[in-house]
């Protein structure tokens, strides 16, 4: 029996980028409805907690922990800096330093409520074990994908 090349394509295993973009969105979409009162999205409620734990991170070494490249880190940036949360200067060479304001504090805090519901809820779904070995499990992808891509 000849087989056509989309019963080829239909049998093969589910690609594995879309099934965690299909993941991440439906993820995102939850937490961003939890944020929603905050006026932020949950990309820059991260971006803004990975600020507030590095102090004053050059930007390089945010987009690194973020596992964002520059350029979408300063798209991500500018919002938040037009809103007064965050505040970029100089650094050696052409490097730029982040860093959160009293105003970029506040919207955090007051965003924390907010995104620790969202937590508990999928976590509590999920199951505090299934998602310890799932970001466990991710935290490997991430690593390897770097690799890969060199």
């Amino acid at each position: 029996m000849h087989m056509h090349h989309t019963d080829e394509l239909i049998l093969d295993p589910i690609c594995a980028c879309t099934a965690l973009r299909k993941a991440s969105r439906a993820v995102t979409r939850l937490y961003d409805e939890a944020l929603a009162g905050s006026f932020m999205s949950i990309v820059q409620f991260s971006v803004l907690r990975h600020i507030a734990r590095e102090g004053q991170p050059e930007l390089m070494r945010l987009a690194e922990k973020l596992v964002m490249d520059r350029t979408t880190l300063y798209r991500a940036l500018k919002p938040l800096e037009q809103r007064g949360w965050v505040a970029l200067s100089d650094a050696a060479g052409r490097a730029k330093h982040v860093a959160l304001t009293p105003a970029g504090e506040a919207a955090l805090r007051a965003a924390t409520d907010a995104w620790r519901g969202a937590q508990a809820r999928l976590l509590g779904s999920y199951g505090a074990a299934e998602w310890a070995r799932m970001q466990a499990g991710l935290a490997r992808l991430v690593a390897l994908s770097g690799g890969l891509s060199a």
